[in-house]
């Protein structure tokens, strides 16, 4: 009965809002390498996705939001219940055993298999100390050269802004079931005057656009988001099965409608990007609130879909790849600019057939690495909690 009850409160779909997010993220980097054209012809019609490819970087806050989402959603589910919530020591110990093995991982693979054997430090001592202890410390995003010029992982400064989430979550999450309004009130309103600051404030907006203070209205949105989803679980659970069926399809009009301002979101990011990189980051910090809510619409919308459509983002596949999502993530770009800078010709930019092999390279080669280093990762983080738990009941009986 348990794993019965367990299986209805799943929201498949997010599993496919896991992948897709991050492949469009991926996309984006590929791409930035490859410069394949991003169009199609369809019924003799050319389609063109070329300003989805160009944007597809600002997916990183739609993941951060369902980061928020997913991490609170217990305790919504809590306190809608008026059951205990979650440890705080558990809580800690699965996101240290879940994300430092393979964060670290690539960190001193970058570090020891490329960046020094291709005298990436050459120019300065400094530089490569400070490189390499400010990734172990997961504090690259407050230095200019680790967050912007490191040869070792590009995009290892998201896994930095959500580790320092994670040390302020338990005490926002205990706020917040004592006091939502007033906890992601004041959350919401530092997000959104850190972000207006910096735009208005801020000439070189550089080092200022992604930390963790620009995404706190962007993971109390997630957390809202996860409130909001018990309360219509719960309300669709006293439903009639017509009416269920019936919110369940206007449910999946309210998706089309929401991916839709998604898309505008994006033209309107892509026209900033392409006039200049000043333009391009202001262009963020603007447009992370509606993308945020846009997305958190996306989500509950897409919770609460007909079993048929549900399907579509919550099959086995897609349950199978949100799994490797995180070791795809940290390994897509680093493979990709390597495998440019020893693989293929500066012709790679223009000949289409050098093109297509590059992205398939890309993509393959990272689901095979994510696949094996997931398997690995996931059995020692196994490992690791059956040794603290059997330490703490050892603890415990003396």
């Amino acid at each position: 009965m348990r794993e019965n009850a367990n299986a209805r409160r799943e929201i498949g779909a997010l599993y496919g809002f896991r992948v897709l997010m991050t492949l469009l993220v991926a996309n984006f980097h590929i791409w930035q390498q490859s410069w394949l054209p991003q169009t199609v012809v369809l019924l003799g019609k050319r389609i063109s996705f070329d300003y989805i490819t160009r944007t597809g970087y600002i997916f990183v806050d739609g993941l951060i939001l369902l980061s928020g989402f997913l991490l609170f959603l217990p305790h919504a589910r809590c306190r809608r219940e008026g059951t205990k919530p979650p440890a705080v020591l558990p809580f800690y110990r699965n996101r240290l055993w879940r994300i430092l093995p393979s964060y670290l991982l690539a960190v001193l693979a970058a570090y020891f298999l490329f960046a020094l054997p291709q005298g990436s430090y050459d120019a300065s001592e400094g530089a490569r100390r400070l490189d390499l202890w400010s990734h172990l410390t997961l504090t690259q995003t407050f230095f200019l050269q680790p967050y912007y010029g490191t040869p070792l992982n590009g995009v290892l400064w998201t896994v930095c802004i959500e580790m320092q989430f994670y040390l302020l979550f338990p005490l926002l999450a205990r706020w917040t079931r004592k006091k939502p309004g007033l906890t992601l009130g004041l959350m919401m309103a530092a997000g959104w005057l850190y972000r207006a600051f910096i735009y208005y404030k801020v000439e070189d907006t550089a080092m200022y656009i992604n930390q963790l203070p620009a995404f706190l209205d962007v993971y109390a949105l997630g957390m809202l988001g996860a409130m909001g989803y018990e309360a219509g679980r719960a309300f669709l659970e006293k439903c009639a099965p017509r009416r269920k069926t019936a919110l369940q399809w206007a449910d999946a009009a309210g998706l089309a409608l929401c991916i839709w301002v998604v898309l505008q979101i994006l033209h309107a990011q892509c026209t900033m990007g392409l006039q200049s990189t000043a333009l391009l980051r202001l262009g963020q910090l603007k447009h992370r609130l509606p993308l945020a809510l846009v997305l958190l619409g996306c989500i509950l919308t897409s919770a609460f879909l007909p079993r048929p459509l549900e399907w579509l983002l919550g099959n086995r596949l897609m349950r199978w790849l949100s799994g490797l999502t995180f070791n795809f993530y940290i390994w897509h770009q680093f493979l990709a600019v390597q495998y440019v800078r020893n693989w293929f010709p500066n012709t790679l930019h223009s000949d289409p057939g050098l093109q297509w092999a590059f992205t398939v390279l890309c993509y393959a080669s990272t689901l095979v690495l994510a696949a094996a280093l997931t398997a690995v990762t996931d059995g020692f983080a196994r490992w690791g909690k059956s040794f603290c738990s059997k330490r703490t009941r050892k603890q415990s009986a003396l």
